[in-house]
């Protein structure tokens, strides 16, 4: 174990190590291992001479257009359309004839292309293996096949004679290109007042309870994001995130000989005024017993110099990383202490198992991450049920999910397949349910023995960055058949005067959510709302944050309230350089209103210096005591839509109200390193304001895109 009287020792010693030779050896070595080419170079270069002449002789066209970016894109789209109409033998040329177009457009910079339209990802990539072999059933050195793919079976299905179409999918797949067309009324292109019966008088107020005067609590996690191939020492500030990987460098930092990395470590909060001690423990891990084994130090400054990485990754995860399986590990190990004094019935669990690593992914690794980390869950939260949703990183290719109706080759199959196993086989729900999961994209419907409906949706339905939510968009309102199956469920609920939670991992209110759709549950929610659905959960943003709906066409004010939407915070750190964190509710029996909830996180700085001890996990804050703190809220009153707006947006809203908005978003941020300052003069800073009144005041997409200062 190193300690902070011996730093002075080690770099006494500079000289005699060799690593030193060079400043920043270590991030140079991993730059000149940079792939100079693309992995389909060698797809190109392996076609017969009139294969290439053909990519070659119809990319001209495109390359050759004149016309705004927005023309451009659609132009792309229709021509594509064309070209596969008039060679459907060729549709693996026209596949890579539109990604060299693409490659063409971006200065040749694959990474552009790879995870828009086309997904390209090499197992090639993958060169280090796990301990087991899930095996996902889809396995090839290439995992786009220029043959068959999403791409080519979105481009023959999409609807070139709507300009709506077209400019959301050149909006949101092609870097903005086009503008953000105004919204569209949905009840007037789509009539959805037609999927329900009309609202009664008694279904305006909650129904009438009987006994709601006990309390449970549930437990509420969220975007864990497991980094399988996270590494000790790693460069931990580098330029293409996720950091902390075997290759990950600083294109912009090499430092100098006498640099320290701890120096960073200070600037991230880290306290080295004290005794400290590095945490460099490659063995650390959790046996069987659920003990902490830390095992030996690994003295990286001795053998590598104090400049060998601007901020090498530590024992228990990095900012700019992802979670190492031991931060998990360690995060439901707290958990489950919690649990034996807040007997948690069940758990709320929002999406996202998979890391950003999305250059490393393919079926098997997603499949990996699927299942270690709701082992974990089990193995920790042991019979409390988990009803989970899946994330956008939870399937492969990442956030695609095609339509049941078009059977893309049961390209998806795979994952629903394993989710519906593992769920049942943990006990989290009955084999009735198996059927269901796999129908609807591994969303369901569960009712509690306490009578209270959970009903869990795939939001990648509505991901912007699923290629199939494009298809027949304004024609189409319910691609998926997810809206049906939750109008329906809600009707049967309503009928017997049944509480209902809806759970998905994105917002509908996030830029990445599809205005349409947005709007969709928006109506969905005012309809059903206050008699029936009792909350709303999302996770995604990483953030801690809430959204409330306001009745439509109405001035967003307390008279106008229809209900609200709960963000938990992640357990991940990266995204904004967060402390990792997770919560829980006091819930009210029968009417299932939340009336607090509790918040805890661990300070991931300290763990820098703390010679490889646990995280110490402590209490932040709880939404009552912290945005009502002289009680003026009636205690048994529930923290509906009411209190947030009376509480927290009125103050976000007065853009004057400094100190408050810094409260509100050292919480979003769990007190990390990069808070943004909300100080900008006398009044609120543009981040603030962004991040705290147009989150929470808003409820669509699209207004959340246009509140935005």
């Amino acid at each position: 174990m190193l300690f902070k009287n011996a730093v002075v020792a080690s770099l006494a010693l500079v000289s005699s190590v060799l690593g030193h030779s060079i400043p920043g050896k270590d991030s140079i070595s991993k730059q000149l291992a940079k792939r100079a080419s693309n992995p389909i170079d060698a797809v190109y270069n392996n076609l017969a001479d009139a294969e290439i002449d053909f990519i070659n002789v119809n990319l001209k066209p495109l390359v050759a257009f004149n016309g705004s970016k927005c023309d451009a894109c659609k132009n792309k789209i229709k021509y594509g359309q064309t070209l596969l109409s008039e060679y459907p033998d060729k549709q693996h040329l026209i596949s890579l004839l539109l990604f060299k177009y693409c490659l063409v457009s971006n200065n040749n910079t694959e990474s552009k292309c790879d995870n828009i339209d086309f997904f390209v990802t090499t197992n090639s990539k993958n060169f280090e293996k796990f301990n087991e072999d899930f095996d996902a059933g889809i396995n090839s050195d290439t995992t786009i096949n220029f043959f068959d793919n999403d791409f080519l079976h979105v481009l023959k299905l999409l609807n070139t004679s709507s300009e709506l179409d077209l400019d959301y999918y050149c909006y949101f797949k092609s870097s903005k290109a086009c503008k953000l067309p105004e919204t569209p009324d949905v009840e007037e292109l789509y009539g959805i007042s037609s999927w329900w019966p009309e609202k009664q008088p008694q279904h305006y107020s909650e129904p009438v309870y009987k006994n709601n005067s006990e309390r449970f609590n549930v437990l509420h996690v969220t975007d864990l994001h497991i980094q399988l191939r996270y590494k000790q020492g790693t460069e931990a500030n580098c330029s293409v995130t996720p950091c902390c990987l075997p290759e990950s460098f600083n294109k912009e930092v090499l430092p100098a000989k006498d640099y320290n990395f701890t120096s960073y470590y200070t600037s991230l909060g880290a306290d080295l005024k004290n005794n400290f001690a590095l945490s460099f423990f490659p063995d650390a891990h959790y046996d069987e017993n659920n003990t902490y084994v830390k095992g030996k130090y690994y003295d990286y400054p001795k053998y590598r110099g104090w400049n060998f990485n601007d901020v090498p990754a530590g024992l228990f995860g990095a900012y700019q990383c992802d979670s190492p399986e031991i931060l998990l590990n360690n995060s439901f190990k707290y958990i489950a202490e919690a649990h034996a004094d807040k007997k948690f019935e069940f758990t709320v669990f929002t999406g996202d198992l998979v890391d950003h690593d999305v250059l490393h992914c393919d079926p098997d690794t997603t499949k990996t991450a699927e299942i270690k980390s709701f082992n974990i869950m089990k193995h920790y939260l042991g019979n409390i049920p988990v009803f989970p949703s899946l994330g956008n990183h939870d399937t492969f290719p990442y956030g695609q999910i095609a339509p049941e109706a078009y059977d893309f080759n049961n390209s998806y199959e795979w994952n629903v397949d394993l989710m519906s196993e593992l769920w049942i086989n943990n006990g989290w729900l009955p084999e009735e349910n198996a059927q269901q999961i796999k129908t609807h994209y591994s969303g369901f419907s569960y009712v509690t023995d306490r009578g209270l409906k959970v009903i869990s949706l795939n939001s990648n339905c509505y991901y912007q960055k699923n290629l199939w939510s494009y298809v027949n968009l304004s024609t189409n309102p319910d691609l998926f058949g997810q809206w049906d199956f939750l109008v329906n469920e809600l009707i049967a609920s309503e009928m017997i005067g049944q509480r209902v939670w809806i759970m998905a991992h994105i917002p509908v209110t996030d830029g990445d959510a599809l205005p349409l759709q947005s709007r969709i549950f928006g109506q969905i929610v005012e309809r059903f709302s206050p008699y029936t659905i009792a909350n709303i959960f999302y996770g995604h943003t990483h953030q801690d944050q809430f959204h409330i709906l306001y009745s439509s066409d109405k001035p967003a004010d307390a008279a106008n309230i229809v209900n609200m939407a709960w963000v938990a915070q992640s357990i991940t750190p990266l995204g904004g350089s967060y402390n990792p964190s997770w919560r829980y509710y006091e819930v009210e029996n029968e009417s299932f209103n939340i009336l607090n909830s509790f918040n805890y996180f661990t300070r991931l700085n300290e763990t820098f210096v703390n010679g490889g001890a646990e995280p110490s996990w402590q209490y932040e804050y709880s939404a009552r005591d912290t945005f009502d703190p002289t009680g003026k809220w009636p205690s048994n009153a529930p923290l509906n839509a009411t209190f947030w707006n009376d509480f927290v947006v009125e103050n976000l809203k007065n853009e004057t109200d400094i100190e408050f908005n810094q409260l509100y978003i050292d919480i979003q941020y769990r007190y990390g390193p990069a808070i943004p300052n909300c100080t900008n003069g006398t009044v609120v800073s543009n981040d603030c304001y962004n991040e705290n009144y147009c989150v929470v005041g808003n409820f669509y997409s699209d207004d959340y895109n246009k509140c935005q200062r």
